[in-house]
């Protein structure tokens, strides 16, 4: 009898073993301080890209960053302006920066306009995508190491070059079919300002005005406190909540306008609030309404407590 109950606990114990494992599978947060990185600057893994203009990294940059200009990392392709690199040509960025599967990479720039404090959370998930787990943000970006008047440089930095070929999955971004193909099992999360998602405001890019249907409203804006540092766990997990609802297990996708600020809320939801499968559509709204056959709506859809 005792052998039979310890046979059969056996299997609970040994996935209870497994559960460190699988929490800790980073090993730098998600988001960083600027006290943290300030701490490990010095330390051999980590490596920081600045993906400011180069002309404003050669005025100034934290010491040992390398200059990776978003440009790099999303670029106009087939009349989309945020485009997604083939996996070639990121290979080859990610190997030209020196970075390898066991660095610590810490992305940072500069937030003193929306678009630009977007930036860094789509060269994160690219990283991601590519396979780099031990990927983070800098809270505030250098607008905040700027304003604590920490050390800066001139100094242009290079690293050894590295043979890099991404682990790639599917698990980051998602295309026009995938959501065509699910629109009435996904959450799709619309993150832009509500007006347009109203379709009040449009951007000339996007041909048709108004959002995907079935979509809520969750604007990226929303996750940064009046600074530019992101909300703290507690209130962000609120305003994920109150929009996607608590299954953390859900097919969640979020889109924007071109592909620019979605990443945001992306990342926070699978990296800091333990949603596991959020994708971020890299076309959005630019693509998704170049075609007559793409239903979009102005009607508003109002959020489930749960899901």
């Amino acid at each position: 009898m005792k052998k039979s109950i310890l046979s059969g606990l056996l299997p609970l114990l040994f996935a209870i073993l497994l559960i460190p494992a699988i929490v800790q599978a980073r090993d730098i947060a998600p988001i960083v301080s600027t006290e943290w990185l300030s701490a490990n600057l010095k330390n051999p893994r980590l490596i920081v890209l600045d993906v400011r203009r180069v002309e404003d990294y050669r005025e100034g940059h934290i010491p040992g960053a390398l200059s990776a200009f978003y440009g790099s990392w999303a670029y106009m392709k087939d009349g989309l302006f945020a485009s997604l690199p083939e996996k070639d040509d990121l290979d080859d960025t990610i190997g030209y920066m020196g970075i390898g599967f066991d660095e610590w990479v810490v992305v940072i720039g500069c937030v003193d306009t929306p678009r630009l404090s977007y930036q860094s959370a789509r060269v994160a998930c690219t990283l991601q995508y590519a396979g780099i787990e031990n990927v983070a943000l800098l809270d505030g970006g250098i607008n905040k190491w700027i304003a604590e008047k920490k050390p800066f440089s001139k100094k242009i930095e290079r690293r050894k070059a590295k043979h890099f070929r991404g682990k790639y999955t599917g698990e980051v971004f998602a295309d026009k079919n995938y959501i065509k193909e699910r629109l009435s099992k996904l959450i799709i999360l619309d993150v832009r300002e509500r007006e347009f998602f109203t379709g009040e405001k449009k951007m000339d890019c996007v041909p048709k005005a108004g959002h995907i249907p079935g979509a809520f409203n969750m604007p990226t804006s929303c996750a940064f406190n009046n600074d530019k540092t992101f909300k703290t766990k507690e209130e962000l997990t609120a305003i994920v909540e109150a929009a996607a609802g608590k299954n953390r297990s859900a097919a969640i996708v979020t889109y924007c306008d071109m592909g620019q600020c979605c990443p945001i809320w992306s990342y926070l939801m699978k990296q800091v609030l333990g949603y596991a499968n959020v994708k971020l559509y890299v076309g959005s709204m630019q693509e998704w309404t170049q075609t007559p056959d793409a239903p979009v709506t102005t009607n508003d859809k109002k959020p489930k407590a749960d899901k």
